[in-house]
């Protein structure tokens, strides 16, 4: 159970302001104590990754998010355009504690860029790992598994077509722990030049989580964000729900939005 947002901005945006609304989010949730009833914060420590077209920055604590003394210094280095994802994590009882567990995660890819992905939700590694050609140690955190078949896929597809279908097997082997929302940041060469891509899963199989798993999206010229539903309470207006099972691409120098159902 974890809280993350994403976003793509090619305009003027307050960083401290959307750190700050994810640190609050995971301070005191009150849609994860009224899940659980027994807590309501994600405190297991948290990260970001953020491409700035010049710059990559990529950071994980241990610490809570909202006791973090880096946080405020982080977010001065973020300036559009810039295109990131954020998560503080709550972690599963038995998964591995600490900074190196802390989301994203990132992956090296072919062509020298890098994947990082952050996820809410649950995979069972056991089955997981039959879809991983190169095998992950089964006490790995489930997210580093995932991260590992999708870097796979990533060899023979887009990172669209790679979510779908890999989120399709996971749904078809019943290895989705009630939801496996991903938000993914891809940093890629093309043409020469670096560039970023975005992307959002909203994938929720059992009913009870609906509520506390939706995933809420803003689009507007010039900025997108997608947030976990306690930020989509926090920030009380302009979000929208996803509500169907999909991922979402989004190209940040085009703006161009698809869409893709699972």
């Amino acid at each position: 159970m974890c809280r993350m947002v994403a976003l793509a901005a090619r305009e003027h945006f307050d960083a401290r302001f959307w750190l700050r609304a994810l640190a609050e989010a995971a301070a005191d949730d009150p849609l994860l104590q009224k899940l659980s009833r027994r807590d309501s914060s994600h405190g297991d420590g948290w990260g970001l990754a953020a491409f700035l077209g010049d710059r990559l920055l990529h950071y994980k604590s241990a610490t809570p998010i909202w006791e973090d003394r880096a946080l405020d210094a982080l977010a001065s280095l973020l300036a559009a355009p810039v295109v990131l994802v954020a998560h503080a994590r709550k972690a599963s009882r038995g998964t591995p504690l600490g900074v190196g567990a802390a989301h994203p995660f990132p992956l090296d890819t072919r062509d020298g860029g890098v994947l990082f992905v952050a996820q809410n939700g649950g995979v069972a590694v056991d089955k997981l790992a039959g879809l991983v050609e190169e095998k992950p140690l089964l006490d790995s955190v489930d997210t580093f598994v995932y991260s590992v078949a999708l870097a796979e896929r990533l060899k023979r597809a887009s990172l669209g077509e790679a979510l779908a279908e890999l989120h399709r097997d996971l749904e078809k082997l019943e290895a989705i722990r009630g939801m496996a929302n991903t938000f993914v940041l891809l940093v890629k060469r093309e043409q020469g030049a670096w560039k970023a891509e975005l992307a959002v899963v909203r994938h929720i199989v059992k009913e009870a989580l609906k509520e506390y798993g939706e995933v809420f999206v803003t689009n507007r010229p010039g900025f997108f964000a997608a947030v976990s539903s306690t930020l989509a309470l926090k920030l009380q207006a302009g979000v929208d729900p996803i509500r169907e099972n999909s991922v979402i691409m989004i190209d940040p120098e085009s703006e161009r939005l698809t869409r893709l159902p699972l």
